[in-house]
């Protein structure tokens, strides 16, 4: 089984690709989007905050990449259905690509040959959509991970693995938990062999909830379930 990797410029990558070097898990192909945009400057509590997650958030990609001597095909945009990307994934003869973002997949890159691995931050089916780790906060005091092989369908792809984390103690959940609970799913799904030899099975998403972009009131109530008795937090 050949595996590979598509990374973006953001945070959810820099914890993928680092966790991935500290485990030392093989990847045949590195690609890289890069639109070469502008680094977020990090404040030091969020700094501190990944670093008890394992991955430094103030390091580029490119820095790592660089910094571990790593071979990779950098293309200068970040939209996973670009032609250009789909053209060259034709010719790649990777069995698994982990999708870290840039867009919806569409039937295009689908059909170009790989399969796609995402690790979405919620429990399918219950948990379908966007920013599910919220409403998965407020609803069960914790959150889930569901790494699946994508499909058109929203979140409705063929189960891998599936795991429960506790709710963060600390108000960075958008910059360092999300992509903490999503790369340590990764790595158990690497480091375990989940992909190799299996055949996925869809599940019945008849059952469960599709969930949409989180109101901020909703929000402030998610992140004050994590942090309440906490001083650091208030509006």
């Amino acid at each position: 089984m050949r595996l590979g990797i598509i990374l973006t410029p953001d945070v959810r990558s820099k914890a993928y690709l680092q966790k991935i070097i500290f485990n030392k898990i093989n990847q045949d192909m590195i690609i890289f989007l890069n639109d070469k945009r502008v680094e977020k400057n990090y404040n030091i509590n969020e700094k501190d905050e990944a670093k008890k997650c394992g991955f430094d958030i103030s390091e580029a990609v490119n820095v790592t990449l660089t910094k571990h001597n790593l071979s990779f095909k950098e293309f200068n945009f970040v939209d996973i259905n670009h032609p250009e990307l789909t053209e060259y994934l034709k010719h790649t003869q990777i069995d698994f690509f982990v999708f870290s973002g840039g867009g919806v997949l569409k039937s295009e890159v689908l059909s170009s040959g790989p399969r796609f691995i995402h690790l979405h931050p919620g429990i399918t089916p219950q948990y379908r959509g966007s920013t599910c780790f919220y409403y998965s906060i407020i609803n069960e005091d914790r959150c889930g991970v569901t790494a699946f092989v994508m499909d058109e369908g929203l979140d409705t792809g063929p189960v891998i693995y599936q795991k429960i984390f506790d709710k963060p103690n600390h108000i960075y959940i958008d910059e360092v938990y999300d992509a903490h609970i999503r790369s340590e799913t990764l790595i158990d799904v690497l480091k375990n062999n989940r992909l190799e030899g299996k055949i996925f099975s869809k599940k019945t998403f008849e059952e469960g909830n599709t969930y949409f972009i989180i109101h901020p009131v909703l929000k402030h109530i998610a992140i004050l379930n994590c942090v309440k008795n906490k001083t650091e937090f208030c509006m």
